[in-house]
């Protein structure tokens, strides 16, 4: 700044008239002689110059001090970084060097904002990479070399984004397919050796759509069969063992398509004749021995076309006949009186002994009605006597069984054979 303070000033003096007069060329000095004051102006012109190329002098000392200064002060300004560029530069050798993931992050770790900092990080996100693709291949290695579905599946959960996934995928689906039918051919086979209907069931149960699935439900259809066939056959045995309507009647309830039905409905209604038969002639012997209108009643009442209901319609028309020719009498009046005389003797309940008269007088008029034939003429008109006191059919059936029984007496032992 003071050099050119400097340098205008110099311009400034030397455009002076003065100096114009000085620059006066020699002819001209020649030709005309000095004054006084021309030598007072030469004079002043000598000190202005002296003064001039003092002042030059000093001013360029000055400028040339301050122009060091600066150049000194700039120079000192960069000396931190131009002291660290070298530092910089080693610690990006030493990381290319080095080549590794943690060298790079230590150069940005100390340099972030360097000159290689962008290359750094390209270069780390392409270690980064190789490191994935790496770890990739070596899990992908792993698995490939293990061959199992539990490691292909580590895999797929390590590296879901992997390049390896799709192939991952389908080793594992064909894995899990192979042990489907690994199990599939050991359960069938485990059901063939036992051949049982429980275990093609279980087969079924767990591979309803295997591959054995089809012969499995053929094979539990025979066993079924055979089984039912088997039952069929012990349940017939023990039907026909027994023998009775129940258990033939317990066949058919179980077995209605059975193989044996016809033959167990056959014996059912041989039976079911031969107890009506049996019924028949039991209820016709009981009305014999009763020999009672009503007894013969009764037994129409339940066997109305039984191989007796004929004879006993025809008893009844013959003991209605019979029951005619008995004479009837007023049995009330003779219990009533009978009663009577009873509870004085005894002290018996009179209703009862009413009521046991009247059943007892019933009975022995049906006998009588009954027995009517077998007594002869003489005996019934002794006996019979209805108009007697208080006539009895109880001592009527008494007197006719002793006369008979009398008669009996009467005709002696019968002859023997060979006798003389």
């Amino acid at each position: 700044m003071r050099r050119r303070q400097f340098m205008t000033l110099l311009g400034g003096a030397a455009a002076s008239p003065l100096a114009a007069r000085a620059d006066t060329g020699p002819r001209d000095r020649l030709s005309q002689p000095l004054g006084a004051g021309d030598i007072r102006r030469r004079a002043s012109l000598k000190i202005v110059m002296v003064g001039i190329v003092a002042g030059a002098v000093l001013l360029s000392g000055c400028s040339q001090k301050s122009e060091q200064e600066q150049s000194s002060t700039q120079e000192q300004a960069p000396l931190g970084e131009q002291a660290s560029k070298p530092t910089e530069e080693k610690a990006w050798a030493d990381a290319l060097a080095a080549g590794s993931v943690t060298a790079f992050k230590t150069y940005l770790e100390n340099f972030g904002v360097g000159p290689h900092a962008a290359e750094a990080r390209a270069r780390l996100a392409t270690l980064d990479a190789q490191a994935r693709r790496e770890a990739d291949e070596k899990a992908w290695s792993d698995a490939s070399h293990s061959g199992t579905a539990a490691a292909f599946n580590a895999y797929l959960r390590d590296f879901e984004n992997g390049a390896h996934v799709e192939q991952a995928r389908a080793r594992v689906a064909a894995l899990e397919e192979q042990a489907r039918k690994d199990a599939d051919e050991k359960a069938w086979v485990e059901a063939s050796q036992a051949g049982t209907a429980a275990q093609y069931n279980a087969y079924l149960q767990n591979f309803g759509t295997g591959a054995h699935a089809a012969e499995a439900r053929q094979r539990l259809a025979v066993l079924e069969a055979q089984t039912r066939k088997e039952a069929d056959e012990k349940a017939w045995a023990e039907a026909v063992r027994s023998g009775t309507t129940a258990s033939f009647n317990s066949y058919l309830q179980s077995f209605s398509t059975g193989a044996h039905v016809p033959e167990a409905r056959e014996r059912l209604a041989a039976l079911e004749t031969q107890a009506r038969k049996e019924a028949d002639d039991k209820a016709w012997a009981d009305a014999l021995q009763t020999g009672s209108v009503g007894a013969f009643k009764a037994y129409l009442q339940n066997f109305a076309t039984g191989s007796h209901a004929a004879d006993a319609r025809a008893r009844i028309t013959k003991l209605d006949q019979q029951a005619r020719q008995v004479p009837k009498v007023n049995i009330e009046n003779t219990c009533r009186a009978g009663e009577s005389v009873l509870s004085g003797l005894s002290g018996g309940t009179a209703g009862t002994d009413y009521n046991v008269c009247m059943t007892s007088e019933q009975a022995a008029r049906e006998q009588i009605i009954k027995d009517w034939e077998t007594f002869s003429a003489v005996e019934r008109g002794r006996c019979v006597q209805a108009k007697s006191y208080l006539p009895s059919y109880i001592e009527w059936l008494t007197c006719l069984e002793m006369e008979r029984y009398v008669q009996k007496l009467n005709q002696g032992p019968p002859a023997t054979a060979g006798r003389q």
